[in-house]
């Protein structure tokens, strides 16, 4: 399997490489930088990146990078499951070409993290939704390694009047702690999509795709010192088990599991293009997982639970070109409903619910070499999750906002320096508590009073960044960014419970970036 990544990994370099040998290289790298500072027009691109249905419309002909990111976060300011420390390295490479009257579109990524003092969390970082999984107490320093390869394939048939596309996303991930109780996750996900269209008139598309994935997670939970593997010596050793959203039980024995996934949906696609209204593009996508935790040996196959969730994704995106400046809006509304199945009492015992509305708007103001990028952005997110067993139903929303502004400039020789500042505020709406105190335990103690405390609270930030680039080789454009961002909390919300520990008052992460286009 791995040398069938490097494989088609080399496949996509090659064709991406190629891509930018024109007669002028170098115009082509340096308009490839411009065209990822314009915040409108490359909006547009990322949207294009969820379908092929979108690639020939709003991805430019040709457009090429490659980024090495270092990565460091920092702080307690965090939910209960994630880790106080995480230094990140990550390449990806990306890129879009035509042969002859085919668009393609690929990237490629690779991410390698270390992860400091994460507890009660033996899963990966991708499917955080999911009932059923083993934690502890003591914290661990958990490393992960995630590849991931994506590609998009567009046509246009019967005179142009038939668009057609293909898609595929595939991820392997390994991801593993090196201190006890050791977890050890191996994932892999492969998504497929395909896409059809017809041009009604001049200015109106309309399309439909079917999307179809399966993927599998593996997890198992060892002791290098036997001693503690019954959490009789030292408590916080114990291995638990998180069914649902309650206490876990102590599980010491067949620390493993095994998750079956498989999904499929239906998208339906709506594009609109006229010179002076500008481009609309909506798109609404519904899928159906269904998850399967077993037990597996020679004997055979022990059923621990099902979980099956819904998403709806509804989108409208809205770019305007005028001669001088680029307007995009972008509209969304998200939604999981999921629920599990016990095959032990065969029935349902934990529902969950999320729904996020969000709102963004980017505005670029190009003049001569300059580019102004002003942004703002307004968002509600809501979560509820209920267990049966446990008694537990918490629900939470909150608002979040955002406002920026940011500045990019070229001279004659082609130098492009740049700097942004995002101002960032996470408000409080509303919350409803209902936590059994006769059945509060360690989980609820550590991972539920916390995530309450850390969802209650209003939080406010900033980001800064800061950009340099120069040509190189006659037909790159090379260029080193700097991010930080900062998050500090408000106080937190009184809800009658003492809290083992509190999250703490604020994070910090930079990101420090090389960036090739070419």
């Amino acid at each position: 399997m791995k040398h069938n990544i490097l494989y088609t990994i080399l496949i996509f370099g090659t064709a991406f490489t190629a891509s930018a040998q024109v007669n002028d290289a170098s115009n082509t790298a340096t308009n490839n930088k411009r065209f990822s500072a314009d915040s409108a027009q490359f909006s547009a691109y990322d949207f294009a990146k969820t379908s092929p249905f979108f690639i020939k419309k709003l991805m430019p002909l040709t457009f090429n990078s490659l980024k090495i990111n270092q990565i460091f976060e920092k702080g307690h300011l965090m939910k209960a499951q994630d880790a106080t420390q995480i230094n990140t390295t990550a390449l990806s490479t990306e890129g879009i070409s035509q042969l002859k009257s085919v668009t393609l579109w690929g990237l490629f990524s690779y991410n390698r993290s270390v992860e400091d003092s994460t507890s009660f969390s033996h899963q990966t970082r991708n499917n955080l939704v999911n009932p059923y999984y083993f934690g502890s107490v003591k914290n661990l320093n958990y490393q992960r390694t995630v590849y991931n390869l994506k590609a998009l394939a567009s046509k246009n048939l019967l005179n142009d009047n038939l668009p057609v596309g293909l898609g595929a996303d595939y991820r392997i991930g390994n991801h593993y702690s090196t201190n006890d109780p050791r977890g050890e996750i191996s994932d892999y996900q492969l998504n497929l999509v395909a896409s059809i269209g017809y041009n009604i008139a001049k200015e109106l598309t309309i399309g439909a795709a079917y999307r179809y994935g399966y993927g599998l997670e593996k997890v198992n939970v060892a002791y290098k010192n036997n001693s503690l593997s019954q959490g009789k010596v030292i408590p916080e050793f114990t291995n638990y088990l998180i069914n649902g959203y309650g206490e876990g039980e102590e599980y010491n024995e067949r620390r493993t599991f095994q998750n079956n996934q498989t999904r499929d949906g239906l998208d339906a696609y709506l594009t609109f293009d006229n010179e002076t209204m500008g481009s609309f593009n909506f798109t609404f996508q519904t899928s159906k997982e269904k998850q399967k935790f077993d037990y597996r040996t020679s004997s055979g196959i022990t059923k621990y639970i099902s979980f099956n969730l819904i998403n709806e994704k509804y989108r409208l995106y809205w770019l305007k070109k005028g001669r001088n400046n680029k307007f995009s809006a972008d509209l969304s509304y998200y939604r999981n409903n999921g629920h599990n199945y016990l095959h032990v009492y065969l029935a349902n015992s934990y529902l969950y619910k999320d729904n996020t509305i969000a709102a963004r708007g980017l505005f670029s103001l190009i003049n001569n070499q300059i580019t102004h990028n002003f942004g703002l952005g307004l968002s509600k997110y809501g979560e509820r999750k209920q267990d049966g067993i446990a008694g537990n139903d918490i629900r939470f929303n909150q608002l979040n906002y955002s406002l920026s502004y940011g500045i990019n400039r070229q001279n004659k020789n082609n130098h492009n320096w740049g700097f942004s500042l995002t101002g960032l505020y996470n408000q409080y709406l509303d919350s409803d508590f209902n936590v059994l105190l006769a059945n509060e335990g360690v989980f609820t103690r550590n991972v539920i009073y916390y995530d309450y405390a850390y969802h209650t609270t209003s939080k406010f930030g900033a980001n800064l960044t800061g950009d340099y680039s120069i040509p190189m080789f006659k037909q790159v454009q090379a260029g080193i960014k700097v991010a930080l961002t900062y998050w500090r909390r408000e106080d937190l919300k009184d809800f009658g419970r003492t809290l083992t520990s509190a999250p703490g008052k604020d994070r910090f992460s930079s990101n420090i970036s090389l960036n090739l286009y070419f």
